[in-house]
């Protein structure tokens, strides 16, 4: 089982299809980086409206990296799916289309255990894709904003 996870884990990982969710990921985590240093000022009133002035908090505590890196993870997380369907749905119909798919199901390999490892394949990559996600948004975040204080944000 292990061996087919490593085969599989070299087949989404030779292809550049695989590494355009990477790109992607950084250029997103980018412009909205870019976006919030340039315009965040109305972002912040947008959020806090009224509450903004009865506490008095200058603009620049408000927006820091930890704040920043939590926007942007909420804001990117609904593009994460379509990012894994790309590899996720080439592991099966890309292997069914280039006729590859029908030599592996002759081989002492159920397809359960196939299956099972394009699934554990597919999962791996989601991993590092949110994890390449997490750091690079904190890491600019932290980088362009700095840490100030720490505004809690609490939805009721």
């Amino acid at each position: 089982m292990w061996q087919l996870l490593k085969i599989e884990l070299f087949k989404i990982f030779r292809k550049p299809r695989t590494y355009i969710s990477f790109g992607a990921i950084a250029a997103m985590v980018l412009i909205v980086q870019v976006a919030l240093k340039f315009d965040g000022r109305s972002y912040v009133e947008f959020i806090l409206g009224s509450l903004q002035e009865s506490l008095e908090i200058p603009f620049d505590k408000i927006l820091n990296g930890y704040f920043i890196c939590f926007v942007i993870l909420n804001l990117l997380l609904i593009h994460i799916p379509l990012l894994i369907a790309l590899v996720a749905g080439d592991a099966v119909a890309g292997e069914a289309n280039m006729g590859t798919l029908r030599l592996l199901v002759t081989k002492p390999v159920s397809r359960t255990q196939l299956m099972l490892a394009k699934f554990l394949a597919t999962t791996v990559y989601t991993a590092m894709l949110l994890a390449w996600m997490a750091f690079l948004s904190f890491l600019l975040s932290v980088l362009i904003f700095g840490t100030n204080d720490m505004i809690v944000a609490r939805n009721d």
